[in-house]
């Protein structure tokens, strides 16, 4: 009897050290899937804030037309647009792979009054809602409160 409690125990034990998983960390299996490709296509801000608070209105009659092939952006603002660049990328931090999108919008005459130098940020993709509709950002590195920046895809 003895024997069969020890080759019992042993079993389970072994049937709970094969079934643990290494990795502990949840963000290395993120709930939302990202694709570079997803950000293909028109967006508006429908949400940004930082250090000074919800901004958001600032950027309202935007336009952002991403193309990720040629990692080019087209900024439209009452008819006008400027191309400007941009990179998707994905990076290691912290041990967690994590998808990037750097904005650049220094060589560009904006085409509104809002501060598109605000926007230059290295945003790391923090979630993606269920039909790729609303992308959320935040910012990668901060001193202080953390910039967040939500796009919402338009509808054609």
């Amino acid at each position: 009897m003895k024997i069969i409690s020890k080759v019992c125990s042993l079993l389970l034990i072994s049937f709970l050290v094969l079934s643990c998983t290494k990795d502990d960390d949840e963000n290395n299996n993120p709930e939302f899937q990202f694709s570079p490709e997803q950000l293909n296509g028109a967006w508006e801000i429908s949400y940004f804030s930082d250090e000074n608070g919800d901004r958001t209105s600032e950027f309202s009659g935007y336009v952002f037309l991403f193309n990720t092939e040629d990692e080019i952006v087209y900024i439209n603002y009452n008819g006008d647009a400027e191309p400007a660049s941009f990179e998707i990328f994905q990076e290691d931090n912290l041990g967690d792979t994590i998808w990037l999108l750097y904005t650049d919008f220094d060589s560009i005459d904006n085409p509104g009054a809002a501060d598109l130098n605000d926007l230059e940020e290295e945003w790391m993709v923090t979630n993606v809602n269920t039909d790729d509709r609303i992308i959320e950002f935040e910012e990668l590195y901060s001193n202080n409160t953390p910039e967040i920046l939500h796009l919402t895809k338009l509808l054609n």
